[in-house]
Protein backbone atom coordinates (compact mmCIF):
# COMPACT_ATOMS: atom_id res chain seq x y z
CA UNK A 1 0.00 0.00 0.00
CA UNK A 2 1.39 3.37 -0.99
CA UNK A 3 1.75 6.01 1.64
CA UNK A 4 -0.63 8.94 1.50
CA UNK A 5 1.46 12.10 1.11
CA UNK A 6 1.68 14.27 4.19
CA UNK A 7 -0.07 17.64 3.94
CA UNK A 8 3.37 19.28 3.93
CA UNK A 9 6.15 16.99 2.83
CA UNK A 10 9.16 17.31 5.15
CA UNK A 11 12.09 18.99 3.51
CA UNK A 12 14.16 22.09 3.10
CA UNK A 13 11.44 23.99 1.26
CA UNK A 14 9.07 23.59 4.21
CA UNK A 15 11.70 24.85 6.62
CA UNK A 16 12.48 27.84 4.42
CA UNK A 17 8.77 28.66 4.21
CA UNK A 18 8.41 28.54 7.97
CA UNK A 19 11.47 30.71 8.48
CA UNK A 20 10.11 33.28 6.04
CA UNK A 21 6.82 33.24 7.92
CA UNK A 22 8.68 33.72 11.18
CA UNK A 23 10.61 36.67 9.83
CA UNK A 24 7.51 38.18 8.23
CA UNK A 25 5.48 37.94 11.42
CA UNK A 26 8.24 39.25 13.65
CA UNK A 27 8.39 36.00 15.58
CA UNK A 28 12.07 35.52 14.86
CA UNK A 29 12.83 38.35 17.24
CA UNK A 30 11.04 36.42 19.97
CA UNK A 31 13.52 33.57 19.63
CA UNK A 32 11.24 31.20 17.72
CA UNK A 33 13.29 31.08 14.54
CA UNK A 34 15.46 28.33 16.03
CA UNK A 35 12.35 26.20 16.54
CA UNK A 36 10.31 26.20 13.32
CA UNK A 37 7.95 23.58 14.74
CA UNK A 38 6.52 26.29 17.02
CA UNK A 39 4.95 28.27 14.17
CA UNK A 40 1.64 26.43 14.69
CA UNK A 41 1.63 27.24 18.39
CA UNK A 42 2.58 30.87 17.79
CA UNK A 43 -0.32 31.24 15.37
CA UNK A 44 -2.72 30.02 18.03
CA UNK A 45 -1.22 32.37 20.59
CA UNK A 46 -1.78 35.36 18.30
CA UNK A 47 -5.54 34.79 18.43
CA UNK A 48 -5.68 34.91 22.25
CA UNK A 49 -7.45 37.72 24.07
CA UNK A 50 -4.93 40.49 24.90
CA UNK A 51 -3.86 40.56 28.51
CA UNK A 52 -5.18 43.44 30.57
CA UNK A 53 -2.53 45.24 32.59
CA UNK A 54 -3.76 45.94 36.13
CA UNK A 55 -1.24 47.85 38.19
CA UNK A 56 0.65 46.45 41.15
CA UNK A 57 -1.98 47.80 43.51
CA UNK A 58 -4.59 45.53 41.95
CA UNK A 59 -2.32 42.49 42.21
CA UNK A 60 -1.55 43.38 45.83
CA UNK A 61 -5.28 43.52 46.47
CA UNK A 62 -5.71 40.02 45.08
CA UNK A 63 -2.86 38.77 47.26
CA UNK A 64 -4.49 40.22 50.39
CA UNK A 65 -7.82 38.56 49.57
CA UNK A 66 -6.33 35.06 49.32
CA UNK A 67 -5.90 32.62 52.20
CA UNK A 68 -3.31 31.00 49.97
CA UNK A 69 -0.68 33.15 48.26
CA UNK A 70 0.01 34.90 44.99
CA UNK A 71 3.25 34.39 43.08
CA UNK A 72 4.49 37.16 40.79
CA UNK A 73 7.36 36.86 38.26
CA UNK A 74 9.94 38.27 40.70
CA UNK A 75 9.08 35.78 43.49
CA UNK A 76 11.63 33.07 44.24
CA UNK A 77 9.16 30.19 43.76
CA UNK A 78 7.58 31.60 40.61
CA UNK A 79 9.80 29.68 38.12
CA UNK A 80 8.94 26.34 39.71
CA UNK A 81 5.23 27.20 39.92
CA UNK A 82 5.15 28.21 36.25
CA UNK A 83 6.27 24.78 35.00
CA UNK A 84 3.68 22.81 33.05
CA UNK A 85 3.72 19.33 31.56
CA UNK A 86 3.75 20.45 27.92
CA UNK A 87 7.10 22.24 27.80
CA UNK A 88 6.64 23.41 24.20
CA UNK A 89 4.22 26.00 25.63
CA UNK A 90 6.47 26.97 28.52
CA UNK A 91 7.20 30.32 26.91
CA UNK A 92 3.89 31.68 28.19
CA UNK A 93 4.62 33.72 31.33
CA UNK A 94 1.71 34.31 33.73
CA UNK A 95 1.50 37.71 35.37
CA UNK A 96 0.37 35.97 38.52
CA UNK A 97 -0.13 32.44 39.86
CA UNK A 98 -2.72 32.18 42.62
CA UNK A 99 -1.89 29.20 44.83
CA UNK A 100 -5.32 28.46 46.28
CA UNK A 101 -5.63 27.06 49.80
CA UNK A 102 -9.43 26.96 50.03
CA UNK A 103 -12.46 26.99 47.70
CA UNK A 104 -13.05 30.63 48.54
CA UNK A 105 -9.68 31.49 47.00
CA UNK A 106 -10.89 30.17 43.65
CA UNK A 107 -14.03 32.29 43.91
CA UNK A 108 -11.99 35.38 44.81
CA UNK A 109 -9.73 34.82 41.79
CA UNK A 110 -12.64 34.54 39.37
CA UNK A 111 -14.28 37.70 40.71
CA UNK A 112 -11.00 39.64 40.68
CA UNK A 113 -10.16 38.56 37.12
CA UNK A 114 -13.62 39.53 35.90
CA UNK A 115 -13.45 42.91 37.66
CA UNK A 116 -10.06 43.76 36.13
CA UNK A 117 -10.57 42.17 32.71
CA UNK A 118 -7.64 39.79 33.21
CA UNK A 119 -7.71 36.53 31.24
CA UNK A 120 -7.08 33.45 33.32
CA UNK A 121 -6.90 29.67 33.22
CA UNK A 122 -7.43 26.95 35.78
CA UNK A 123 -4.64 24.55 36.72
CA UNK A 124 -5.03 21.32 38.66
CA UNK A 125 -2.46 18.73 37.60
CA UNK A 126 -1.06 20.95 34.85
CA UNK A 127 -1.10 18.06 32.34
CA UNK A 128 -2.95 19.75 29.48
CA UNK A 129 -1.32 18.29 26.36
CA UNK A 130 -2.06 21.53 24.50
CA UNK A 131 -0.65 23.80 27.21
CA UNK A 132 -4.04 25.20 28.18
CA UNK A 133 -3.09 25.19 31.87
CA UNK A 134 -1.03 28.37 31.55
CA UNK A 135 -1.89 31.94 30.62
CA UNK A 136 -0.33 35.36 30.06
CA UNK A 137 -2.68 36.64 32.74
CA UNK A 138 -3.67 34.78 35.91
CA UNK A 139 -3.29 31.08 36.65
CA UNK A 140 -5.74 29.80 39.28
CA UNK A 141 -3.79 26.87 40.68
CA UNK A 142 -5.74 24.48 42.92
CA UNK A 143 -3.30 21.59 43.12
CA UNK A 144 -2.42 22.48 46.72
CA UNK A 145 -5.97 21.46 47.71
CA UNK A 146 -5.53 17.69 47.86
CA UNK A 147 -7.64 16.34 50.75
CA UNK A 148 -9.44 13.01 50.22
CA UNK A 149 -12.30 11.92 52.50
CA UNK A 150 -13.71 8.39 52.26
CA UNK A 151 -17.29 7.69 53.37
CA UNK A 152 -17.59 3.88 53.67
CA UNK A 153 -21.19 4.03 54.86
CA UNK A 154 -22.37 5.76 51.68
CA UNK A 155 -19.80 4.15 49.39
CA UNK A 156 -18.42 7.50 48.25
CA UNK A 157 -15.21 9.47 48.27
CA UNK A 158 -14.94 13.27 48.23
CA UNK A 159 -11.82 14.70 46.66
CA UNK A 160 -10.49 18.26 46.74
CA UNK A 161 -9.97 19.95 43.38
CA UNK A 162 -6.17 19.55 43.31
CA UNK A 163 -5.89 15.87 44.25
CA UNK A 164 -4.22 13.53 41.78
CA UNK A 165 -4.65 9.85 40.96
CA UNK A 166 -2.06 8.83 43.54
CA UNK A 167 -3.74 10.85 46.30
CA UNK A 168 -7.10 9.20 45.68
CA UNK A 169 -5.79 5.69 45.08
CA UNK A 170 -3.67 5.76 48.25
CA UNK A 171 -6.58 7.06 50.34
CA UNK A 172 -8.96 4.38 49.04
CA UNK A 173 -6.56 1.43 49.42
CA UNK A 174 -7.15 0.80 53.17
CA UNK A 175 -10.89 0.53 52.52
CA UNK A 176 -10.58 -2.04 49.73
CA UNK A 177 -12.43 0.18 47.27
CA UNK A 178 -11.59 2.18 44.17
CA UNK A 179 -13.08 4.52 41.60
CA UNK A 180 -12.36 4.44 37.85
CA UNK A 181 -9.25 6.58 38.01
CA UNK A 182 -6.47 7.05 35.50
CA UNK A 183 -3.10 5.39 35.05
CA UNK A 184 -0.70 8.29 35.65
CA UNK A 185 -0.19 8.98 39.39
CA UNK A 186 0.49 12.71 38.93
CA UNK A 187 -2.51 13.53 36.73
CA UNK A 188 -5.11 15.62 38.55
CA UNK A 189 -8.47 13.91 38.95
CA UNK A 190 -10.13 17.25 38.15
CA UNK A 191 -8.90 17.29 34.56
CA UNK A 192 -9.29 13.53 34.30
CA UNK A 193 -12.94 13.68 35.34
CA UNK A 194 -14.02 16.80 33.50
CA UNK A 195 -12.78 15.48 30.15
CA UNK A 196 -14.24 11.99 30.59
CA UNK A 197 -11.53 9.97 32.30
CA UNK A 198 -9.92 6.94 30.63
CA UNK A 199 -8.36 4.17 32.68
CA UNK A 200 -7.70 0.44 32.42
CA UNK A 201 -10.99 -0.17 34.26
CA UNK A 202 -13.18 1.94 31.97
CA UNK A 203 -14.83 -1.05 30.25
CA UNK A 204 -15.62 -2.57 33.65
CA UNK A 205 -16.40 0.53 35.73
CA UNK A 206 -17.12 3.24 33.16
CA UNK A 207 -15.43 6.59 32.63
CA UNK A 208 -14.37 8.58 35.68
CA UNK A 209 -17.03 11.19 34.92
CA UNK A 210 -19.75 8.54 34.90
CA UNK A 211 -19.26 7.80 38.62
CA UNK A 212 -19.34 11.47 39.63
CA UNK A 213 -22.09 12.15 42.18
CA UNK A 214 -21.57 15.88 42.61
CA UNK A 215 -18.99 18.64 42.24
CA UNK A 216 -18.52 22.08 43.77
CA UNK A 217 -17.16 24.87 41.61
CA UNK A 218 -16.52 28.59 41.64
CA UNK A 219 -18.74 29.81 38.82
CA UNK A 220 -18.27 32.81 36.54
CA UNK A 221 -20.21 35.09 38.91
CA UNK A 222 -17.74 34.33 41.72
CA UNK A 223 -20.15 32.17 43.69
CA UNK A 224 -19.45 28.57 44.73
CA UNK A 225 -22.22 26.30 43.48
CA UNK A 226 -22.92 22.58 43.59
CA UNK A 227 -23.72 20.58 40.47
CA UNK A 228 -25.47 17.22 40.80
CA UNK A 229 -28.53 15.43 39.48
CA UNK A 230 -30.64 17.44 41.95
CA UNK A 231 -28.80 20.78 42.03
CA UNK A 232 -28.12 22.61 38.79
CA UNK A 233 -28.59 19.47 36.66
CA UNK A 234 -27.84 21.31 33.41
CA UNK A 235 -24.41 22.27 34.72
CA UNK A 236 -23.88 18.74 36.03
CA UNK A 237 -24.67 17.36 32.58
CA UNK A 238 -22.14 19.70 30.99
CA UNK A 239 -19.17 19.23 33.31
CA UNK A 240 -19.20 15.44 32.88
CA UNK A 241 -17.13 15.44 29.72
CA UNK A 242 -16.83 19.14 28.85
CA UNK A 243 -15.92 20.79 32.12
CA UNK A 244 -12.21 21.44 31.62
CA UNK A 245 -11.83 25.18 32.18
CA UNK A 246 -15.23 25.90 30.61
CA UNK A 247 -17.73 26.47 33.41
CA UNK A 248 -15.89 27.08 36.67
CA UNK A 249 -13.00 26.31 38.98
CA UNK A 250 -13.82 22.92 40.45
CA UNK A 251 -12.94 22.71 44.12
CA UNK A 252 -14.29 19.26 45.06
CA UNK A 253 -15.69 16.07 43.55
CA UNK A 254 -17.70 13.24 45.09
CA UNK A 255 -17.61 9.82 43.42
CA UNK A 256 -19.20 6.44 43.93
CA UNK A 257 -16.70 3.73 44.86
CA UNK A 258 -16.65 0.01 44.11
CA UNK A 259 -15.04 -2.96 45.83
CA UNK A 260 -11.50 -3.61 44.58
CA UNK A 261 -10.00 -6.93 45.71
CA UNK A 262 -7.77 -9.15 43.57
CA UNK A 263 -7.09 -8.38 39.91
CA UNK A 264 -4.77 -9.77 37.25
CA UNK A 265 -2.16 -7.63 35.55
CA UNK A 266 -0.39 -8.52 32.34
CA UNK A 267 2.58 -7.18 30.41
CA UNK A 268 3.98 -8.67 27.21
CA UNK A 269 6.55 -7.32 24.76
CA UNK A 270 7.67 -8.35 21.29
CA UNK A 271 10.70 -7.07 19.35
CA UNK A 272 10.23 -7.52 15.63
CA UNK A 273 8.42 -10.38 13.95
CA UNK A 274 4.91 -10.44 12.53
CA UNK A 275 3.89 -7.04 13.85
CA UNK A 276 0.73 -6.70 11.73
CA UNK A 277 -0.69 -10.07 12.79
CA UNK A 278 0.10 -9.38 16.44
CA UNK A 279 -1.62 -5.99 16.36
CA UNK A 280 -4.64 -7.55 14.66
CA UNK A 281 -4.89 -10.36 17.21
CA UNK A 282 -4.49 -7.97 20.16
CA UNK A 283 -7.12 -5.64 18.72
CA UNK A 284 -9.57 -8.53 18.33
CA UNK A 285 -8.78 -9.86 21.81
CA UNK A 286 -9.83 -6.54 23.31
CA UNK A 287 -12.88 -5.88 21.15
CA UNK A 288 -14.26 -9.41 21.53
CA UNK A 289 -13.12 -9.92 25.12
CA UNK A 290 -15.14 -9.48 28.31
CA UNK A 291 -15.69 -6.03 29.71
CA UNK A 292 -13.51 -6.96 32.68
CA UNK A 293 -10.52 -6.74 30.30
CA UNK A 294 -8.72 -3.44 29.74
CA UNK A 295 -5.45 -2.93 27.88
CA UNK A 296 -3.17 -0.57 26.00
CA UNK A 297 -0.95 -1.72 23.15
CA UNK A 298 1.86 0.50 21.83
CA UNK A 299 3.80 0.06 18.61
CA UNK A 300 7.02 1.97 18.17
CA UNK A 301 10.43 1.97 16.59
CA UNK A 302 13.33 1.60 19.03
CA UNK A 303 15.57 3.53 16.63
CA UNK A 304 17.53 6.58 17.72
CA UNK A 305 19.56 9.05 15.71
CA UNK A 306 21.67 8.65 13.72
CA UNK A 307 20.14 5.74 11.80
CA UNK A 308 19.53 5.45 8.09
CA UNK A 309 16.98 2.62 8.17
CA UNK A 310 14.22 1.90 10.69
CA UNK A 311 14.72 -0.95 13.12
CA UNK A 312 12.10 -3.71 13.58
CA UNK A 313 9.09 -2.43 15.46
CA UNK A 314 8.49 -3.11 19.14
CA UNK A 315 5.10 -4.02 20.60
CA UNK A 316 4.30 -3.34 24.24
CA UNK A 317 1.04 -4.74 25.64
CA UNK A 318 -0.06 -3.95 29.19
CA UNK A 319 -3.34 -4.14 31.02
CA UNK A 320 -5.70 -5.23 33.76
CA UNK A 321 -8.20 -8.07 34.01
CA UNK A 322 -10.79 -8.27 36.77
CA UNK A 323 -10.55 -12.05 36.94
CA UNK A 324 -8.08 -14.92 37.55
CA UNK A 325 -4.76 -15.34 35.71
CA UNK A 326 -5.90 -18.61 34.10
CA UNK A 327 -8.69 -16.78 32.28
CA UNK A 328 -6.25 -14.09 31.17
CA UNK A 329 -3.91 -16.77 29.79
CA UNK A 330 -6.82 -18.11 27.78
CA UNK A 331 -7.60 -14.66 26.38
CA UNK A 332 -3.95 -14.20 25.38
CA UNK A 333 -3.61 -17.63 23.74
CA UNK A 334 -4.62 -16.55 20.19
CA UNK A 335 -2.11 -13.71 20.34
CA UNK A 336 0.74 -15.84 21.64
CA UNK A 337 0.11 -18.57 19.04
CA UNK A 338 1.19 -16.04 16.41
CA UNK A 339 4.46 -15.29 18.15
CA UNK A 340 5.82 -15.97 21.62
CA UNK A 341 6.46 -12.84 23.63
CA UNK A 342 10.05 -11.86 24.39
CA UNK A 343 8.98 -10.91 27.92
CA UNK A 344 5.80 -11.94 29.68
CA UNK A 345 4.09 -11.27 33.02
CA UNK A 346 0.60 -12.44 33.99
CA UNK A 347 -0.01 -12.26 37.73
CA UNK A 348 -2.76 -11.86 40.31
CA UNK A 349 -2.32 -8.99 42.75
CA UNK A 350 -4.24 -7.08 45.37
CA UNK A 351 -5.65 -4.07 43.56
CA UNK A 352 -3.33 -1.44 45.14
CA UNK A 353 -0.34 -3.45 43.90
CA UNK A 354 -1.95 -3.82 40.49
CA UNK A 355 -2.46 -0.07 40.32
CA UNK A 356 1.23 0.47 41.10
CA UNK A 357 2.26 -2.15 38.49
CA UNK A 358 0.31 -0.33 35.78
CA UNK A 359 1.40 3.18 36.75
CA UNK A 360 3.25 5.25 34.16
CA UNK A 361 3.80 8.93 33.51
CA UNK A 362 2.05 10.78 30.74
CA UNK A 363 4.36 12.25 28.09
CA UNK A 364 6.29 15.15 29.55
CA UNK A 365 8.31 17.89 27.93
CA UNK A 366 8.09 18.21 24.16
CA UNK A 367 5.61 16.13 22.20
CA UNK A 368 2.79 16.16 19.69
CA UNK A 369 -0.22 13.85 20.08
CA UNK A 370 -3.28 13.15 17.92
CA UNK A 371 -6.22 10.81 18.54
CA UNK A 372 -9.21 9.14 16.96
CA UNK A 373 -11.61 6.29 17.66
CA UNK A 374 -11.97 2.79 16.22
CA UNK A 375 -15.23 0.88 16.00
CA UNK A 376 -14.64 -2.87 15.90
CA UNK A 377 -11.13 -4.26 15.48
CA UNK A 378 -8.76 -2.01 13.57
CA UNK A 379 -9.14 -2.92 9.88
CA UNK A 380 -6.33 -4.83 8.19
CA UNK A 381 -5.69 -1.93 5.79
CA UNK A 382 -5.64 0.39 8.77
CA UNK A 383 -2.94 -1.72 10.43
CA UNK A 384 -0.89 -1.74 7.23
CA UNK A 385 -1.26 2.04 6.89
CA UNK A 386 -0.26 2.53 10.52
CA UNK A 387 2.88 0.40 10.18
CA UNK A 388 3.88 2.00 6.89
CA UNK A 389 3.65 5.47 8.41
CA UNK A 390 5.65 4.44 11.45
CA UNK A 391 8.34 3.17 9.09
CA UNK A 392 8.24 6.46 7.17
CA UNK A 393 8.99 8.70 10.15
CA UNK A 394 11.48 11.25 8.75
CA UNK A 395 13.98 10.68 11.53
CA UNK A 396 14.22 9.41 15.06
CA UNK A 397 14.90 12.08 17.67
CA UNK A 398 17.18 11.52 20.63
CA UNK A 399 14.14 10.85 22.80
CA UNK A 400 12.75 7.31 22.69
CA UNK A 401 9.28 7.15 21.16
CA UNK A 402 6.74 5.84 23.66
CA UNK A 403 3.86 4.91 21.38
CA UNK A 404 4.22 5.98 17.78
CA UNK A 405 0.90 4.14 17.54
CA UNK A 406 -1.28 3.21 20.48
CA UNK A 407 -4.64 1.47 20.90
CA UNK A 408 -6.49 1.89 24.20
CA UNK A 409 -9.44 -0.13 25.49
CA UNK A 410 -12.87 1.43 25.06
CA UNK A 411 -16.44 0.16 24.98
CA UNK A 412 -18.02 -2.04 27.64
CA UNK A 413 -19.61 0.07 30.35
CA UNK A 414 -18.45 3.25 28.60
CA UNK A 415 -20.94 2.48 25.85
CA UNK A 416 -23.81 1.55 28.16
CA UNK A 417 -24.80 5.22 28.35
CA UNK A 418 -26.36 7.10 25.46
CA UNK A 419 -24.15 9.74 23.77
CA UNK A 420 -26.32 12.48 25.24
CA UNK A 421 -26.61 11.05 28.76
CA UNK A 422 -23.99 13.61 29.72
CA UNK A 423 -21.56 15.77 27.77
CA UNK A 424 -19.13 12.90 27.15
CA UNK A 425 -20.31 11.87 23.70
CA UNK A 426 -17.88 9.08 22.71
CA UNK A 427 -20.15 6.12 23.51
CA UNK A 428 -19.91 3.93 20.40
CA UNK A 429 -16.23 3.08 19.75
CA UNK A 430 -14.32 -0.01 20.85
CA UNK A 431 -10.80 1.45 20.87
CA UNK A 432 -9.04 4.79 21.15
CA UNK A 433 -6.25 5.35 18.62
CA UNK A 434 -3.33 7.63 19.47
CA UNK A 435 -0.25 8.61 17.46
CA UNK A 436 2.55 10.81 18.70
CA UNK A 437 6.03 12.18 18.20
CA UNK A 438 8.40 13.01 21.07
CA UNK A 439 11.60 15.01 20.95
CA UNK A 440 14.16 16.84 23.07
CA UNK A 441 15.13 20.52 22.84
CA UNK A 442 18.60 19.60 21.60
CA UNK A 443 17.22 17.82 18.53
CA UNK A 444 17.60 19.36 15.07
CA UNK A 445 14.75 21.89 14.63
CA UNK A 446 14.34 20.86 11.00
CA UNK A 447 13.87 17.24 12.07
CA UNK A 448 11.28 18.28 14.66
CA UNK A 449 9.38 20.24 12.00
CA UNK A 450 9.53 17.28 9.61
CA UNK A 451 8.28 14.88 12.27
CA UNK A 452 5.35 17.15 13.13
CA UNK A 453 4.41 17.35 9.44
CA UNK A 454 4.71 13.56 9.35
CA UNK A 455 2.41 13.28 12.38
CA UNK A 456 -0.28 15.34 10.65
CA UNK A 457 0.00 13.23 7.50
CA UNK A 458 -0.05 10.00 9.47
CA UNK A 459 -3.18 11.03 11.36
CA UNK A 460 -4.86 12.09 8.09
CA UNK A 461 -3.97 8.78 6.44
CA UNK A 462 -5.62 6.86 9.29
CA UNK A 463 -8.96 8.65 8.96
CA UNK A 464 -10.57 6.05 6.65
CA UNK A 465 -10.07 3.47 9.41
CA UNK A 466 -11.25 5.62 12.31
CA UNK A 467 -14.85 6.33 13.26
CA UNK A 468 -14.48 10.05 13.88
CA UNK A 469 -13.97 12.25 16.87
CA UNK A 470 -11.02 12.94 19.15
CA UNK A 471 -10.48 12.48 22.88
CA UNK A 472 -10.76 15.85 24.63
CA UNK A 473 -8.41 14.86 27.45
CA UNK A 474 -5.63 14.45 24.87
CA UNK A 475 -6.06 18.03 23.68
CA UNK A 476 -4.49 18.98 20.36
CA UNK A 477 -4.19 22.59 19.19
CA UNK A 478 -4.05 21.43 15.57
CA UNK A 479 -7.30 19.43 15.80
CA UNK A 480 -9.64 20.55 13.04
CA UNK A 481 -13.26 21.21 14.00
CA UNK A 482 -12.37 20.42 17.61
CA UNK A 483 -15.85 21.50 18.69
CA UNK A 484 -17.45 18.46 17.13
CA UNK A 485 -14.40 16.20 17.30
CA UNK A 486 -14.47 16.52 21.10
CA UNK A 487 -18.19 16.99 21.76
CA UNK A 488 -20.04 15.72 18.69
CA UNK A 489 -23.79 16.28 18.71
CA UNK A 490 -23.60 17.59 22.29
CA UNK A 491 -21.80 20.76 21.25
CA UNK A 492 -24.90 22.85 20.56
CA UNK A 493 -26.34 22.09 24.00
CA UNK A 494 -22.99 22.92 25.61
CA UNK A 495 -23.02 26.33 23.93
CA UNK A 496 -26.49 26.99 25.36
CA UNK A 497 -25.43 25.97 28.88
CA UNK A 498 -22.26 28.03 28.60
CA UNK A 499 -24.35 31.06 27.72
CA UNK A 500 -26.44 30.62 30.84
CA UNK A 501 -23.58 29.99 33.28
CA UNK A 502 -20.88 32.20 31.79
CA UNK A 503 -22.59 34.85 29.63
CA UNK A 504 -19.52 37.11 29.67
CA UNK A 505 -17.30 34.21 28.55
CA UNK A 506 -14.77 34.75 31.33
CA UNK A 507 -13.75 31.07 31.16
CA UNK A 508 -12.01 31.08 27.81
CA UNK A 509 -8.89 29.69 26.16
CA UNK A 510 -7.86 28.38 22.75
CA UNK A 511 -10.44 25.59 22.63
CA UNK A 512 -13.01 26.71 25.19
CA UNK A 513 -16.71 26.35 24.55
CA UNK A 514 -18.10 29.67 23.24
CA UNK A 515 -21.21 31.41 24.52
CA UNK A 516 -22.76 31.54 21.04
CA UNK A 517 -22.30 30.01 17.62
Amino acid sequence: MALVPAPSSPGASVVITRRRLLRASGLAAAGLAAAPWRIRDAAVAQTATPVSAPDSTAWDDLARRLSGHLLRPDDAMYPAAAIINAARYQGTRPEGIAVCAAPEDAAVCVSWAREHGVPFVVRSGGHSYAGFSTSDGLVIDVKGMRAVAVDPANGTVTVAGGANNADVGDALAPYGVYFPGGRCPTVGVSGLTLGGGWGFSCRHLGMTSDTLVSTDLAAANGEIVTASERENPDLFWAVRGAGNGNFGVHTSFTYETVAAGQATVFSLTWAGGDTASLVDAISRMQVNGPRELGMRVAVRSPSRMPLTTPAPLDIDLIGLYWGPPADMDELLAPVERIQAADARTVAAMAFPAARAFLAATTPTGTYGIKTGFVTGPLAAKGIVTMLEWIGAMPGFPSRAQESTAGLYCWGGKVNDLAPDANAFVHRGPDLLFKCEALWEPEDDPDLIAANLDWLEGYHAAMQPYLSGGAYQNFTDRAQTDWQHAYYGTNFERLVEIKGRWDPENVFRYGQSIPVSR
